[in-house]
């Protein structure tokens, strides 16, 4: 029987191109389902077929609850007519694409990037709930029905062993979105010459701005640098913080913070480049369930990475681990100054840290892509 495979990922981006593009090697059919696929160097191998669902829309609670439930029937349906005897690799967006196997016979795998019921508590699910008692019940009997659970941090394992033996659960690390990624000298970045800010200390968060992530610090910290014309406050992408964030700058009337749209696949390496330091922020309870992959993208060009999230969560533990920047809870928004004024006037250390970064992420390679396989 010619092997099929459906692989599942309602927001896909680099790392699940490059997981499709492996199984091609292994697989007579291939067929990726999304609903937007953000597309940065590597592009999807002309073999692999393209099934498109609804759309991710992140803009509110109730935009994400409705699109990943309309993208999960729409799978069911596909499932029960067009992809019967296809394995099905699920990721967890939409997090509930996986309750499916309950339905269906289909040999399958789930990847874990965000850990779910856990992260529902961004949503003010709370532990208590019949929603995250049944989830967790499902996530037992479900794990224990595929072929593999993957997920990217041995801490990740951990949380999941709860549900599952410690055998069937593979850690594969994530990795960088391009080979073209490195450290720029700022008089040699177009992006920064364009907007005139190669003179700037540029504090860069990049990526979506959502309800789980915790931003509303940096903002307290412009504030407090506000009369320092040299350090500029750069938030790039879009979400549904995006607004409050905006709003929040310009009560304050802070001219040293700047909000820009999501930027393009050839813009991207120079703005993530653009960066002396580079955010990653997340609510606690989402920092104990996920590691943003911008993380490997900053570590990618080179960046101090400056951590908001839990002193206990994976992300913390890969920060100290690699030694590449500073975590912080979010609570004190004057240790995060500290931080940032320490490494603009330590230039010895930002250079040790930039290179760490750039140590740590040679480590972690597209080709784990491999790893994601399964017959």
């Amino acid at each position: 029987m010619p092997h099929k495979i459906l692989i599942v990922n309602q927001n896909s981006g680099y790392l699940t191109i490059d997981v499709a593009n492996a199984f091609i090697t292994e697989y007579d059919e291939v067929v990726l389902m999304y609903g937007l696929n953000q597309v940065t160097e590597r592009t999807l191998h002309p073999k692999v077929k393209v099934q498109k669902t609804i759309t991710y829309n992140r803009a509110s609670k109730v935009k994400r609850l409705w699109t990943w439930g309309i993208c999960t029937i729409h799978l069911t349906c596909l499932l029960a007519w067009k992809y019967r005897g296809y394995r099905v690799l699920y990721y967890t967006n939409p997090p509930m694409s996986y309750f499916n196997a309950l339905l269906f016979s289909n040999p399958f795998s789930v990847v874990v990037f965000d850990a779910y019921p856990d992260s529902l508590k961004v949503l003010g699910i709370r532990e208590s709930s019949l929603v995250f008692r049944t989830w967790k019940w499902l996530n037992r009997k479900l794990f224990s029905k595929a072929t593999q659970i993957i997920t990217l941090s041995e801490g990740m394992k951990q949380q999941l062993c709860q549900y599952v033996v410690d055998e069937k659960i593979k850690v594969v690390s994530i990795w960088a979105g391009s080979e073209s990624f490195g450290p720029i000298p700022k008089k040699e970045n177009p992006f920064l010459k364009e907007h005139n800010w190669e003179d700037k200390f540029v504090v860069l968060y990049s990526g979506n701005m959502g309800i789980g992530h915790k931003l509303e610090v940096l903002i307290e910290v412009a504030d407090s640098l506000r009369d320092r014309r040299e350090f500029l406050f750069l938030f790039v992408g879009e979400g549904a913080k995006k607004n409050v964030l905006r709003t929040l700058a310009c009560s304050k009337g802070l001219i040293n913070v700047v909000f820009l749209t999501w930027q393009g696949a050839a813009v991207l390496p120079y703005s993530l480049a653009a960066a002396d330091i580079a955010v990653v922020a997340l609510e606690p309870e989402a920092a104990r369930a996920s590691v943003p992959s911008k993380t490997f993208n900053y570590m990618a060009v080179g960046a101090p990475i400056l951590a908001i999230g839990s002193q206990d969560s994976e992300l913390a533990s890969m920060i100290t681990n690699y030694q590449v920047g500073f975590n912080s809870p979010g609570v004190d928004a004057g240790e995060i100054q500290e931080f940032i004024l320490s490494i603009f006037a330590n230039k010895e250390k930002s250079r040790e840290l930039s290179g760490n970064s750039l140590k740590a992420v040679q480590k972690h390679s597209c080709s784990n892509s491999i790893q994601y396989i399964f017959h």
